[in-house]
């Protein structure tokens, strides 16, 4: 069983997991796969810590961060993984922004939290016109207006092609915690070239200063960019990164999850992922 282990089904407000897992998991030997999309949240990794001391069959998927050692001392979880992207999904994406033309140097698209809000000040203060959300029709200035009647993915999606390179964050409202975004197979599967402040995520699955760029802190971003906007291997990267991000996002869910539970010694997915 695969869900979102964080709110009850359509109930964000409520968290009755444990209640079911208790029911559930002395008369099954089945797998409850918890995926997690903000464990960096005390709130959230100790929900998952209490169906993980219920029943070994419980394995937490994280979505951002590494897993193993944080439910149970020593015990295997899984995670960080993309998230998982259909085949159908796949080629509604290509499909969709097929024959787009980028409008804009550089984008941030996402949630506007406070201190996003204060980077992307700083970034326009350094001189770079940074188009923020411009999927959307209207102005989102902070984090109430970027999360209220949101586009749809595909739109998003387009407005990630419609960028020369995009800007990625990797922290959350969580704090100081590196994550590895959603957001980072997204940008490179629209073809976009990847900016990103993170030290360890995106390298595991692209070339650093090849399929990507990589910057140390706002400070340092307009340098990069401008190198980047110059950079005659900039187009050819952000292919390459493309390619490799359709298989990524299709296979990495599966595949990763599958190892972890051989690991553990636990029954497979089994979901074909070529």
């Amino acid at each position: 069983m695969v869900t979102h282990i964080e709110h009850d089904p359509g109930s964000p407000d409520t968290w009755t997991w444990d209640v079911a897992w208790n029911r559930i998991a002395p008369a099954w030997d089945g797998v409850l796969l918890g995926v997690m999309f903000d464990s960096a949240f005390d709130l959230v990794s100790m929900k998952a810590r209490r169906l993980a001391r219920m029943s070994p069959h419980f394995v937490g998927v994280d979505i951002c961060m590494p897993m193993d050692g944080t439910l149970i001392r020593g015990r295997r979880e899984v995670g960080p993984v993309t998230m998982p992207v259909s085949r159908q999904s796949l080629a509604l994406v290509q499909e969709r922004i097929a024959g787009i033309t980028p409008e804009h140097d550089v984008s941030f698209i996402g949630a506007l939290y406070p201190y996003r809000v204060q980077l992307i000040e700083q970034l326009r203060a350094a001189g770079i016109d940074v188009a923020v959300n411009p999927h959307r029709p209207d102005t989102t200035h902070d984090f109430l207006t970027s999360r209220t009647n949101q586009p749809e993915w595909l739109d998003y999606m387009a407005g990630l092609a419609a960028s020369r390179m995009t800007v990625n964050f990797s922290r959350s409202s969580a704090g100081g915690y590196e994550q590895l975004k959603t957001r980072v197979i997204e940008a490179t599967m629209a073809g976009t070239f990847l900016l990103t402040d993170d030290k360890d995520r995106t390298r595991h699955y692209f070339a650093e200063d090849v399929e990507f760029g990589h910057f140390p802190d706002v400070s340092a971003l307009p340098a990069v960019v401008a190198r980047w906007l110059e950079s005659q291997s900039r187009t050819a990267g952000a292919q390459s990164a493309r390619v490799k991000a359709e298989e990524i996002a299709v296979t990495d869910f599966w595949s990763r999850t599958d190892l972890g539970l051989r690991v553990r010694g636990l029954p497979v997915t089994g979901i074909p992922v070529r």
